[in-house]
């Protein structure tokens, strides 16, 4: 467990305490005796542990706190774990992978993988502190790298992709940067996007009210794609990020509502399913869709 010296000036005394921030630990052995006992029920012969990140207890992240935790990035999936009596331990592995959803918003983080093991889901929900968010993303491309489909790293895609973002770049640099470092995975051809800015109507003739934030679909040669903005008014300090493999993408439709459309994208991975949307201005979602089709139907 990782420890820091702190001097208390009332005292003249030092004392330790732990690292208030997600932190690497070298092996299951570093990590609290009750975590190792879960840790060595799931695991396999054949796993091999590639890293530990330890997520410690946050007071003040959201009301009522969020537990202490362990993430272990292994050679088929994530294992997660959180402190309870006993600890509660959840083993996702990459090919079960239906969808993962990203939130970072200030100092608040939340990764939750969803996915489907001997036909029941499986939920992993890791909530941490953003100082450690690039360890955490670390561990996360290594899952994503493994659950896409003939995902080659060493393969690159620059000159495509940054010809794709040049426009977005004119349209939203937060957006472009959202994409690029955070969404597309080494060796991920981008083949489109659609990017809707935050949508306002007016009210009482003088003002506006939000409708919904601003967001973005993308497709690329492994996954499907959504961010959006984190608030519909004001400033907005973070995201929602959803990634899903390509394979388990069913349909994307185009749902009509008073004024605008609802871009839904429909996941389905054995008997689980699970339908993601964006709020699109009328013209953006028929941007989606060639000859005005309202469905788009299997691998796209």
């Amino acid at each position: 467990m990782e420890r820091f010296a702190h001097f208390d000036l009332n005292s003249n005394l030092m004392s330790v305490r732990e690292n208030p921030y997600p932190y690497l630990v070298q092996g299951v052995l570093d990590l609290p005796e009750d975590f190792q006992r879960v840790i060595q029920a799931l695991l396999k012969p054949e796993d091999s542990v590639n890293s530990i990140l330890m997520l410690p207890t946050q007071l003040y992240l959201k009301r009522g706190g969020v537990p202490r935790q362990a993430l272990l990035s292994t050679s088929r999936g994530l294992m997660h774990i959180e402190d309870g009596r006993p600890p509660i331990a959840t083993y996702l592995l990459c090919e079960s992978l239906l969808y993962v959803q990203h939130i970072s918003i200030l100092l608040y983080g939340r990764l939750e993988i969803v996915g489907e093991i001997d036909n029941k889901p499986v939920r992993l929900v890791a909530e941490y502190h953003t100082a450690g968010q690039e360890l955490l993303k670390t561990a996360l491309r290594r899952f994503l790298s493994l659950s896409y489909d003939t995902l080659n790293p060493d393969k690159t895609f620059v000159d495509q992709n940054d010809a794709i973002l040049e426009k977005l770049s004119e349209q939203s640099f937060k957006f472009l940067n959202a994409l690029r470092l955070d969404a597309l995975q080494p060796g991920e051809q981008l083949l489109g996007y659609v990017f809707q800015p935050r949508i306002k109507e007016p009210f009482l003739h003088y003002f506006t009210r939000p409708i919904a934030s601003a967001s973005l679909f993308a497709l690329t040669s492994q996954a499907v794609i959504l961010i959006e903005e984190s608030n519909a008014t004001g400033a907005s300090y973070g995201w929602v990020m959803t990634l899903s493999p390509r394979k388990v993408l069913l349909a994307v439709e185009r749902r009509p509502m008073q004024e605008w459309e609802m871009l839904v994208v429909i996941l389905l991975k054995g008997s689980l399913s699970e339908e993601r949307s964006l709020i699109l201005e009328r013209k953006t979602a028929l941007a989606c869709f060639p000859s005005g089709q309202a469905k788009l139907q299997g691998r796209i």
